[in-house]
């Protein structure tokens, strides 16, 4: 009774949200020794906004030891590109950014470093899904610490395969002409989780079987053709400090016994303000790539479902725009009145069972597929 009584007296505790008054600039990105690179400039935000705030308008240049100025020039909102930098080995390269409000941010020099080649990518299915694992090694020994990120592309199919297509501008349902075709699709997706390695505690620099990603049994990434796309870079002892100290406060905070948010320590400076906060870390090195694709016919038991029933539309103006215009159906066959040999009905289903781009897809076959 009492307990009862107790909870029953509970207010509502809703803590102010404390705001910094300055919205911090991060930098995110890679000085690419052998290819394009791309950096992002944006701005933090307060607890209760949302996103990221793009920094637009930067002069952004990347000077060598060389005393060779190399320009990004803006791609796209926030982020500022070049094709190539034709930076070298070893030579070392710091970023300088001039922002549109006026401020100038300075990069410590970093050392471009050799990214050794990816050994293998690896997988193995169990009872919860596929793991996937990455295995490289240095045999120089100059690596030690590594980062990866990847790119995900997967095929899709429709379950129900369309001869009818419906025309909404004069509600009508036609065959389907061959290049309508929307039974096959891709779709995409990029890691969101800092992935890293060190081989620093061992006597060989080498990294085997490194979980980088995970797929949930059942998933429509392998319920045809899955490929993945992994990216490696070597980096230096302070670049592996920033990025493991961020992954500890991103991914591992939620309870009270998770270790508390401690504050990263930047390459990147403010010279217009050497006190103000900056995200991030610059460091450059070659990228090194390997691609594999697993098929849905090496798997076990994968478990993927698409709930798709079957609804059969008659064929009149009427039903067909409630149906098809308004209820979000499409058709994909037809049957016919023996009588006249005129379509009767059509028979139907959920949008995303019998077009692809319903669930995203694109109809765009990739290059490398």
């Amino acid at each position: 009774m009492l307990l009862s009584m107790v909870l029953a007296c509970r207010d509502p505790y809703e803590p102010k949200i404390l705001s910094s008054p300055d919205a911090y600039l991060v930098v995110e990105g890679l000085l690419n020794v052998n290819g394009p690179t791309s950096i992002s400039l944006s701005r933090t935000n307060s607890l209760d906004s949302t996103g990221f705030t793009k920094e637009t308008g930067a002069q952004v240049l990347v000077e060598g030891k060389d005393n060779i100025t190399r320009p990004l020039s803006p791609s796209s909102a926030g982020i500022y590109s070049s094709p190539d930098l034709n930076l070298v080995v070893n030579s070392e390269y710091r970023l300088r950014i001039h922002t549109a409000g006026g401020k100038e941010y300075l990069s410590e020099y970093v050392k471009a470093r050799q990214t050794p080649a990816i050994d293998s990518i690896n997988w193995k299915q169990d009872d919860e899904g596929v793991k996937i694992f990455v295995s490289t090694h240095d045999s120089s020994g100059n690596t030690r610490y590594y980062r990866w990120d990847f790119d995900e592309t997967w095929e899709i199919w429709s379950y129900f395969t369309a001869g009818w297509v419906y025309i909404a501008d004069s509600n009508i349902v036609r065959p389907k002409l061959p290049h309508e075709d929307a039974s096959v699709g891709w779709k995409y997706a990029f890691s969101t989780d800092i992935l890293l390695g060190s081989s620093a505690s061992l006597l060989a620099d080498v990294i085997t079987s490194a979980p980088i990603h995970f797929i949930n049994d059942g998933d429509e990434k392998l319920s045809r053709r899955y490929s993945i796309l992994v990216r490696q870079y070597a980096i230096d002892k302070a670049g592996y400090g920033f990025y493991e100290l961020m992954k500890k406060n991103t991914e591992s905070l939620g309870t009270i016994f998770d270790a508390q948010p401690s504050e990263l320590k930047s390459n990147i400076v403010c010279v217009s303000d050497p006190e103000e906060t900056v995200v991030g870390y610059v460091s450059a090195a070659t990228t090194a790539e390997h691609r594999i694709f697993i098929s849905n016919q090496e798997l076990v038991s994968w478990n993927y479902k698409q709930n798709c029933t079957i609804w059969k539309v008659p064929n009149n103006p009427d039903s067909i725009k409630v149906y098809f215009g308004q209820g979000g159906l499409l058709p994909w066959d037809a049957e016919y009145s023996t009588a006249a040999g005129l379509v009767a009905v059509y028979v139907s289903s959920f949008g995303k069972c019998v077009d692809v781009t319903r669930r995203g897809a694109s109809l765009i076959r990739p290059s490398y597929w």
